[in-house]
C-alpha cells in the first residue's frame, strides 16, 4: 500500500481532479507545462480557477474551458456575452477570441461561445448552474434534458457536496448522543434500558411518520409544476424516500414484535449492564477509547481517500479522436492499483477494530483475575503494552479472515453494478443468493473472532487456538449465551437505532427545509449509516465488557471450585445473576421436557449435564443410557 500511494503521489496530478482542466489539457488556477502538439496547452491559469462548459446540455462533449468567475446572471445571446465580458472583466469565449469578436463568433457545443449562460456556482471547481426554474420557459426544456441526461452518482455526490458540513455536523452530532446515552448507561443502568425501550418505540414510529409526510408533500409539489418543470431527479427522490418509508414501517412493525416478546428478559438486561458498569467503573478512561479509535479510522479513511484520488489522477494527456479535446486516462496496471488497495483498506480497518476489541477485552479479563481490585491500576497502557509485544500477529490474521469475505461481496457489489438492467431473473437471484451467504458468513466470522480474542486476552493463545476454544466454549454454554448475551445485545442495538433516529430527525428537519438540496435522500442515508457506525464502534466497550464476562465466568468455573484453595474470581452479585438466569433456564428447560416426555423424546437440562461430568463413567454411561 505504501508503494501504492507513493507512486500515485508521484506520478498523479490531483489538483487536476480538484480544480479541473479544460480541453487543451491545462490545469485551472495552475501553472501549466506545453503538452506537445496541442494548440492553446502549457497557459497560466492561475488567475482562472473554474471550469466553464460551453454547453451545459451536453458536458461530455462540450469545449471546456478556465474562467475567472462562474457567470452569476444568465444570458441568452453573443452581445449579452460580449457586455458581460466588459462589465465584469469575465471572458467567457475560447482563449483566443477578443471581447470585440464575441458577437462575429458562433455559438455552440465545440465553441468558440457558449451556446448559453446560466447563473451559476463553483461546485468542485465546476460551474453548476444555481435553479434552473428561474429561467425563462423556452430554455427550461434543454436545461431539464441535460439534468435528466446526467448520471445517478452526479446527482448524489452534488448534493453530498453542497451538504458536506451538515454532514460532518450530524456525525458529531450522532457522536455526542452515543455518548451521553453510554454514560447515562453505565450511570443509571436500570433507568436507561427502560427509556432505550420507550424512545426507540417512539423514534421509530415518528422517523417512519416523518418519511411518509416528506414523501407526501415532495410527491404533491412535484406534481403541481408543469410536466416541462418536472425533473427526472425529483421523481427519483421521491421514489426513494417512498423505498425509506416502506423499509422503515416494515422495520416498526419487526422491532415493536420483538420488543413485546421479550419484554420480561428486561431484568435479565439491567442486571448484566449493572454487572458490566461495575468493571468499567474500575477503568472510567475506558469510555474514551472509542474516541482514540474513531480518530485513528478517520485518519485512516483520509490516508485512503487521497490515495484513491491520486491513483484516478494518474495518466498522461491524450487525444480524443471523437472531438479533438485532451483528456487523461490512467494505464492499465494503475487500476489494479485501485483493487489493491481496497483490499489493503478493508484489511488495515479490520485490523484497527481487532485491536480495539483486544483492548477491551484485555482491560476487563485483568480486572476480572484481580483478587484486589482496590490495587486495579493502568490497565489501557498495559493492554496496549501486551498487544504490541504479543499479539499484533493474531489480530492482522483475525482481521485477514474477515477481509477474505470483504474482498468477494465487493466483487459481487460490482458485478451487480455491471449487469444492473442486463441480468436475467435467475443471474439476479444468484448474485442475491451469493450475497446474503457471504453476508452472514462475515457476520458469523465477526461474532467468533471477537470471542477469540478475548480467549487470547485471557490464556495468551494464538488466533487459531484461541478462535477453537471460543468456539467449543460457546457451544458448550449455547443456552447461557443465547438468555443472557443476546437480551444485552439487543438492547445496545436498541441504542445504536436510538442514535440513528435523533440523527435522523435533525438531518430531516435540517435538510429538508433547504431548497438548495434536491436529492437528499442518498445523503440522510449516508448520515444514517455513519451514526450507526458512530454508535456501534461506542457501544462496543459495553459489548466487549458483556461477552468477555461471560467467557471470564466460563473459565473460572472451569478452572475453579470455591473451596479455599481454588476460589472464584467472580464477585458475589455476579454468581446471583447467572446462578437465577441458569435456574430460569432450568425451569424452561424442564417444562419443555415434559411436553417431550408426553412426546416420548428425553431432553437433558444444563444442571444434569454438570451431574453427569461429575460422577463416574460407569454411573455417567448408565444414565446416557437411561436418558
Amino acid at each position: 500500500m505504501i508503494v501504492i500511494a507513493g507512486y500515485s503521489l508521484a506520478y498523479g496530478n490531483v489538483l487536476r481532479l480538484v480544480y479541473g482542466y479544460d480541453s487543451y489539457g491545462n490545469v485551472c488556477s495552475q501553472k501549466n507545462e506545453k503538452i506537445e502538439n496541442i494548440t492553446q496547452s502549457g497557459m497560466d491559469m492561475s488567475d482562472r480557477p473554474f471550469v466553464f462548459f460551453m454547453d451545459i446540455k451536453n458536458p461530455t462533449d462540450s469545449l471546456e474551458i478556465c474562467v475567472s468567475q462562474c457567470p452569476n446572471k444568465t444570458l441568452l445571446t453573443s452581445s449579452d456575452i460580449q457586455s458581460y465580458a466588459r462589465e465584469t472583466d469575465i471572458l467567457l469565449c475560447n482563449y483566443h477570441v477578443a471581447v470585440d469578436d464575441y458577437t462575429k463568433q458562433e455559438q455552440g457545443l465545440t465553441g468558440p461561445c457558449p451556446a448559453v449562460v446560466m447563473d451559476s456556482q463553483p461546485i468542485l471547481s465546476r460551474c453548476i448552474p444555481n435553479d434552473v426554474r428561474t429561467l425563462a420557459e423556452v430554455q427550461i426544456h434543454d436545461i431539464v434534458e441535460f439534468l435528466n441526461a446526467s448520471e445517478f452518482i452526479s446527482k448524489a455526490l452534488m448534493d453530498l457536496y453542497v451538504a458536506r458540513w451538515w454532514i460532518l455536523g450530524l456525525c458529531l452530532i450522532s457522536m455526542v448522543v452515543a455518548f451521553i446515552i453510554m454514560i447515562l448507561l453505565h450511570i443509571i443502568a436500570q433507568v436507561i434500558v427502560w427509556l432505550i425501550y420507550v424512545l426507540s418505540i417512539v423514534g421509530s414510529i415518528a422517523g417512519t411518520i416523518a418519511l411518509w409526510v416528506t414523501y407526501y408533500y415532495k410527491k404533491q409539489a412535484y406534481e403541481e409544476l408543469p410536466s416541462h418543470q418536472q425533473l427526472v431527479l425529483d421523481a427519483d427522490n421521491i421514489k426513494t424516500f417512498l423505498i425509506f418509508s416502506i423499509c422503515a414501517t416494515v422495520f416498526t412493525v419487526i422491532l415493536l414484535l420483538v420488543i413485546l416478546v421479550m419484554r420480561k428478559r428486561i431484568a435479565f438486561a439491567v442486571e448484566l449492564f449493572h454487572q458490566a458498569g461495575k468493571s468499567l467503573s474500575a477503568m472510567p478512561l475506558l469510555l474514551l477509547l472509542p474516541f482514540w479509535t474513531f480518530i485513528t479510522l478517520l485518519v485512516f479513511f483520509v490516508y485512503v481517500a487521497a490515495v484513491f484520488v491520486a491513483i484516478a489522477a494518474t495518466g498522461e494527456a491524450m487525444l480524443v479522436e471523437k472531438t479533438g479535446f485532451v483528456t487523461y486516462d490512467p494505464p492499465k496496471m494503475v487500476r489494479y492499483f485501485w483493487w489493491y488497495h481496497l483490499i489493503g483498506f478493508f484489511w488495515t480497518m479490520e485490523f484497527i477494530l481487532a485491536c480495539h476489541q483486544f483492548v477491551i477485552a484485555a482491560c476487563v479479563v485483568s480486572w476480572y483475575f484481580t483478587r484486589n481490585k482496590k490495587s486495579f491500576d493502568s490497565p489501557i497502557i498495559n493492554s496496549m503494552g501486551v498487544l504490541m509485544r504479543y499479539h499484533l500477529g493474531s489480530m492482522v490474521f483475525g482481521a485477514f479472515i474477515i477481509t477474505l469475505v470483504k474482498v468477494p461481496r465487493a466483487i459481487l457489489l460490482y458485478i451487480q453494478a455491471k449487469l444492473k438492467g442486463r441480468e436475467g431473473s435467475l443471474a439476479q437471484f444468484i448474485l442475491r443468493c451469493l450475497s446474503c451467504c457471504l453476508w452472514c458468513l462475515e457476520k458469523i466470522l465477526k461474532f467468533i473472532n471477537a470471542h477469540a480474542y478475548i480467549v487470547i486476552a485471557i490464556e495468551g493463545r494464538s488466533f487459531c487456538p484461541a478462535a477453537r476454544r471460543a468456539l467449543s466454549c460457546l457451544i458448550s454454554n449455547a443456552l447461557r449465551v443465547a438468555a443472557i448475551n443476546c437480551v444485552g445485545d439487543f438492547i445496545l442495538f436498541l441504542g445504536k437505532l436510538l442514535v440513528v433516529s435523533i440523527t435522523a430527525l435533525i438531518g430531516v428537519a435540517v435538510l429538508g427545509t433547504n431548497q438548495s438540496y434536491t436529492f437528499y435522500g442518498i445523503t440522510l442515508a449516508i448520515v444514517g449509516v455513519y451514526a450507526f457506525a458512530i454508535a456501534s464502534c461506542f457501544f462496543l466497550v459495553y459489548e466487549m465488557a458483556v461477552d468477555t464476562l461471560l467467557l471470564c465466568f466460563c473459565e473460572d468455573i472451569r478452572t475453579n471450585d470455591g473451596s479455599e484453595d481454588k476460589p472464584y474470581f467472580m464477585e458475589s452479585g455476579l454468581m446471583e445473576f447467572v446462578s437465577n438466569s441458569t435456574k430460569k433456564l432450568n425451569s424452561r428447560s424442564k417444562r419443555r421436557r415434559k411436553d417431550d416426555e408426553a412426546d416420548g423424546v428425553g431432553v437433558v437440562t444444563p444442571d444434569e449435564v454438570v451431574e453427569l461430568k461429575s460422577q463416574p463413567a460407569e454411573v455417567t454411561e448408565e444414565k446416557e443410557e437411561q436418558e
